[in-house]
C-alpha cells in the first residue's frame, strides 16, 4: 500500500503540471481567435484555376489535398457532381491538351490539367490516387462543423449560391462560399476593395471580396511569368 501511495504522490504534481500547460495553450489560443475574421475547421479550392489553392498553401491553410486544387477551366456545377460521385469518373476519358506542356482534359467532366503528366502515363492509377486523396478530404469535410470552400470567378453571384445550397445538402455543418471578384473600376488606393456578406440560410453564407485582381507587374502572361497570381498584394 506504501508502495502505491509514493507512486500516486510521484504523478500527481506532474500531472498538475502538465494540466497548467495545457491551461495556458487553450487561453493563448483563444486570444489568439479573437482577431481573426473568420474561423473554419477546412477551406477547399473550387477554382476557377489554381490561384485559390495556391494562396491557402503560401499562407498555411491548405492542410488537406483535394483532387481540384491544381486544375482550371472548370464549372461549379462540375464540382457538386464530382462530389456526388466521389471522382469515380474523373480523368478517365481523358485527350491531350497540345496547346499546354503537360496538359490534359477529362472529356467528361471538361477539367484541364497542366500539373500532372502522369496522366498521360496511367489514367487508371490516376484516377485510382484522386479517388484516395477525394476519400480523405470527405471524411474530413462530414466531421467538420464549419467548412469554407474559396473561389475566384467572375460568374453570376446566384450561380454561386446555387453551389453553395447544393453543397449544403452533401454536408451538414455551417457552409461558408468565398468569392473574389475582380473589378477594373476599384483604384486600390482610395477603395482597396469591397466586402459583401449574404445569409443563405441558418448554416449558409456566402461572402464575396471584390478588388482589382491583377499583378503589380501586369497581367500579361508573356511578360510577366507571375501575371497568373493576381494581386498578390492584397
Amino acid at each position: 500500500m506504501k508502495k502505491i501511495m509514493n507512486f500516486v504522490r510521484f504523478f500527481i504534481p506532474h500531472g498538475l503540471v502538465v494540466l497548467y500547460r495545457k491551461r495556458l495553450r487553450y487561453n493563448r489560443i483563444q486570444k489568439e481567435n479573437l482577431n481573426k475574421e473568420y474561423q473554419f475547421d477546412v477551406i477547399i479550392s473550387v477554382g476557377v484555376a489554381c490561384r485559390p489553392a495556391f494562396y491557402l498553401k503560401k499562407h498555411g491553410l491548405r492542410i488537406f489535398a483535394n483532387p481540384l486544387d491544381w486544375m482550371m477551366s472548370y464549372k461549379l456545377d462540375t464540382v457538386v457532381q464530382l462530389f456526388q460521385s466521389k471522382f469515380s469518373d474523373f480523368f478517365i476519358d481523358v485527350k491531350k491538351d497540345e496547346r499546354i506542356k503537360d496538359g490534359f482534359v477529362d472529356v467528361k467532366n471538361n477539367v484541364t490539367s497542366m500539373h500532372y503528366p502522369s496522366i498521360g502515363k496511367n489514367k487508371t492509377a490516376f484516377n485510382q490516387r484522386m479517388r484516395r486523396r477525394f476519400k480523405r478530404l470527405d471524411k474530413k469535410l462530414k466531421k467538420s462543423n464549419k467548412i469554407c470552400f474559396i473561389s475566384s470567378r467572375k460568374m453570376d453571384r446566384k450561380k454561386l449560391i446555387k453551389f453553395l445550397n447544393e453543397m449544403g445538402t452533401i454536408y451538414t455543418g455551417e457552409i461558408t462560399l468565398i468569392n473574389i471578384r475582380h473589378n477594373e473600376h476599384i483604384d486600390g488606393i482610395i477603395k482597396p476593395m469591397i466586402c459583401n456578406k449574404e445569409i443563405v440560410s441558418d448554416r449558409l453564407q456566402f461572402i464575396e471580396y471584390e478588388f482589382n485582381d491583377v499583378h503589380k507587374d501586369g497581367d500579361d502572361s508573356k511578360t510577366n511569368l507571375s501575371a497568373w497570381q493576381g494581386n498578390n498584394l492584397l
